[in-house]
C-alpha cells in the first residue's frame, strides 16, 4: 500500500490518498516499456546506419573494381591497337618485299638461286647491276623472318592478357538481371520491393533474413545472367519456385534466380552462358505475393550470401514501389 499527498494551495489544506500496490506496479511497468522501446529505437537507427555504410563501402570498393578493371582493359587494348598498327606496317613491308622478289621470276630462266652467290662480274650481267642480288638477298631473308608463327608469338601474350582482363570483367556479376528494354526501345519499369537482410516476412508475418534482392516487374520479362558462367541448377526448390543457380568461376561468385515462370528453351545443368544471355523469364512460382525475381550473389570465398546491391552498376529503378 503506498500513500499520495495532495497539497492545494488555494485552501491551504492536505489530502492523502492511498493507493494500492497493483496500480503502482501497472504504472512501473508502463515506464519500464516506454524505456525498453526507446532503447531498441535508437539500436535498430544505429544498425540500419551501420548498414548502409557498410552497403556504400562494399559498393564503392566493388565499383572502383570494376574501374580499375576497365582502365587495364582499355590500356591494354589502346597497346593491342598500337601492335596491330605495326603489324599493317610489316604487312605493308612484306607485300613490298613480294613485289621486289616477284622480278626473278620475269623472263623465265632456272629456279636456282646460284646467280646470287658471289661470282664473276660476267654472271650478273643478265641480272643488273651487282648491287640488286645482294639487296634481293637481304630481302629474302627479311621475309623469311616475317612468317604468321613470329608474329604470333609477338602478339600472343598481348593477346593473352586482353582476354585474361575480359574474362575477369565478364566473370563479375555486375548488371542487373533482367532485360527490360522493349523492342521499340522503351524500357519496363521495376523497383526493389525488398532488400538484403532482416525483414518481416510478408506472408508469415515473421522476423528473417532476406539472403537476396527482390526485382519487382512484369511477370515474363527475361531474366538474364550476370556473368559468364555454368548453369549449376534448374529446378524448383520449395518455396523458392523454379530456380537457376550459377557458378562464376573467374571470380568466385555464385548467383541465384528465383521465383521464375519459366526456363529459356534449352537451358540445362551444365551448360555455359555469357552474362547478358536469357536464363528465363519473371514469374511468381513458390511461396511468393506476386511476380517478381528474387536474385542472390553468394561469395565462395566468404562462403556466405552478401548484398546483390552492391553488385549491379546501373541500380536506378524506373518507378518507386
Amino acid at each position: 500500500m503506498h500513500s499520495l499527498i495532495l497539497l492545494l494551495s488555494n485552501k491551504n489544506s492536505v489530502r492523502q490518498r492511498a493507493i494500492s500496490e497493483k496500480p503502482t506496479l501497472f504504472f512501473r511497468c508502463i515506464l519500464l516499456a516506454l524505456l525498453l522501446t526507446a532503447i531498441t529505437g535508437v539500436s535498430y537507427g544505429f544498425f540500419q546506419k551501420y548498414q548502409r555504410t557498410k552497403v556504400e563501402k562494399e559498393l564503392q570498393a566493388n565499383a572502383e573494381n570494376i574501374k580499375q578493371l576497365g582502365q587495364t582493359k582499355n590500356r591494354v587494348e589502346l597497346e593491342l591497337a598500337a601492335v596491330n598498327e605495326e603489324m599493317e606496317g610489316i604487312r605493308w613491308m612484306t607485300a613490298k618485299i613480294q613485289e621486289v622478289l616477284g622480278i626473278l621470276g620475269q623472263g623465265g630462266g632456272s629456279d636456282n638461286t646460284d646467280w646470287l652467290s658471289e661470282g664473276g662480274e660476267g654472271q650478273h650481267q643478265q641480272g643488273g647491276p651487282s648491287a640488286v642480288p645482294d639487296a634481293l638477298t637481304e630481302l629474302a631473308r627479311t621475309r623469311a623472318s616475317l612468317t604468321p608463327d613470329i608474329l604470333k608469338q609477338e602478339v600472343q601474350p598481348l593477346y593473352d592478357s586482353v582476354r585474361a582482363q575480359q574474362k575477369q570483367i565478364d566473370g563479375y556479376p555486375s548488371i542487373l538481371p533482367v532485360a527490360l528494354e522493349k523492342a521499340d526501345g522503351e524500357k519496363h519499369v521495376f523497383w526493389y520491393s525488398s532488400g538484403f537482410g532482416w525483414r518481416t516476412h510478408p506472408l508469415t508475418g515473421k522476423r528473417e533474413f532476406h539472403r537476396g534482392l527482390d526485382i519487382k516487374t512484369r511477370a515474363g520479362i527475361p531474366v538474364v545472367a550476370a556473368a559468364d558462367g555454368t548453369i549449376l541448377k534448374a529446378e524448383r526448390s520449395g518455396y523458392l519456385g523454379k530456380t537457376i543457380e550459377i557458378a562464376h568461376e573467374a571470380r568466385q561468385f555464385k548467383t541465384l534466380y528465383a521465383h521464375l515462370k519459366d526456363y529459356a528453351d534449352g537451358l540445362k545443368v551444365g551448360q555455359k552462358v555469357k552474362r547478358g544471355q536469357i536464363i528465363g523469364y519473371v514469374g511468381n512460382t513458390g511461396r511468393s505475393t506476386g511476380a517478381h525475381l528474387h536474385y542472390g550473389v553468394y561469395d565462395t570465398n566468404k562462403k556466405a550470401w552478401v548484398n546483390p546491391f552492391a553488385y549491379i552498376l546501373d541500380q536506378q529503378p524506373t518507378l518507386s514501389p
